[in-house]
């Protein structure tokens, strides 16, 4: 069987039975897209620019399920010199739904280094100390990636124009850190709270999918990874119309989507999906 539908690194999924196929459909998948590569390549250019009164900065922004901690948890894989990077995530820890972060705490938490007495009864001061630049210098450090950054207006609004003055702070002199924030769409009044600070961003809005050219090559992306044996064409126009009217074109319905008309497809042993799979899996998403 020649599979030519499939990637040639996933073509021996076809010869696992029709449970373990199922077990393979509802993994987690990456698929490289337009918006995305866009994305990876900014940070890149920024990354190799060189150091500067202000260090350049990115907010990429977009309502829930657009496909934003996606792109966060593939930056290891996809930015040079990675390594360098501070990753922090502003929503609240599941144990303590109460306790709002602190942006400088997070950040020194990553670090991996206490802070200080002082720094503790400053804990909300945009003051940064001057051993802080060293500890960047040492590990190399050359950049700060936030998730969730929506999730500082979740103080008051001093506490937002301190952590607009600390991210400030953060990409001038000495520090110099280029910045990569990924929120919701709110999070652009993160921003608003310092406007200096604001038009150090180039800003990216992450849309739901329309019927494209982009969108296609996403599902042809996406079909190639699907333990099928028979092609779907699910860039044709009449299962990408469907699609989108199931959906809405918002990332995370599509992909979960594709997945359960996978299922219903091996459970009825079509191989391919059809228009019915995916009526099926509109209405029922688990009923395979």
């Amino acid at each position: 069987m020649a599979a030519d539908h499939i990637r040639q690194d996933l073509k021996h999924y076809l010869d696992l039975d029709v449970d373990a196929r199922k077990v393979i459909m509802l993994q987690d998948i990456w698929i490289d897209y337009s918006p995305s590569e866009k994305i990876f390549q900014i940070m890149n250019n920024i990354e190799m620019a060189p150091k500067r009164i202000t260090a350049p900065a990115l907010l990429v922004s977009g309502v829930g399920g657009t496909g934003k901690t996606a792109i966060v948890r593939q930056i290891k894989n996809r930015i040079t010199n990675s390594s360098g990077l501070i990753f922090v995530n502003m929503a609240a820890d599941p144990d303590e739904l109460e306790r709002k972060k602190d942006l400088k705490s997070e950040i020194y938490k990553e670090l991996g280094v206490p802070l200080s007495s002082a720094g503790l009864r400053g804990k909300s001061s945009v003051s940064l100390p001057r051993e802080l630049v060293e500890v960047l210098s040492l590990r190399s450090k050359w950049g700060l990636v936030i998730d969730e950054f929506h999730d500082l207006l979740l103080v008051g609004k001093h506490e937002q124009r301190m952590n607009g003055s600390m991210l400030k702070t953060l990409l001038s002199d000495p520090y110099g850190m280029k910045l990569f924030a990924f929120g919701a769409v709110g999070a652009r009044r993160v921003l608003n709270a310092k406007i200096e600070t604001k038009r150090r961003f180039t800003e990216v809005l992450l849309d739901d999918w329309s019927e494209s050219e982009n969108f296609r090559s996403f599902l042809l992306g996406l079909e190639q990874c699907l333990p099928l044996k028979e092609p779907s064409r699910l860039y044709e126009k009449k299962l990408t119309q469907l699609i989108l009217v199931s959906t809405s074109g918002r990332m995370d319905k599509v992909i979960d989507l594709i997945r359960s008309a996978g299922c219903y497809a091996l459970m009825r042993r079509l191989e391919r999906i059809d228009e019915a799979c995916i009526v099926s899996a509109t209405a029922d998403p688990w009923g395979f």
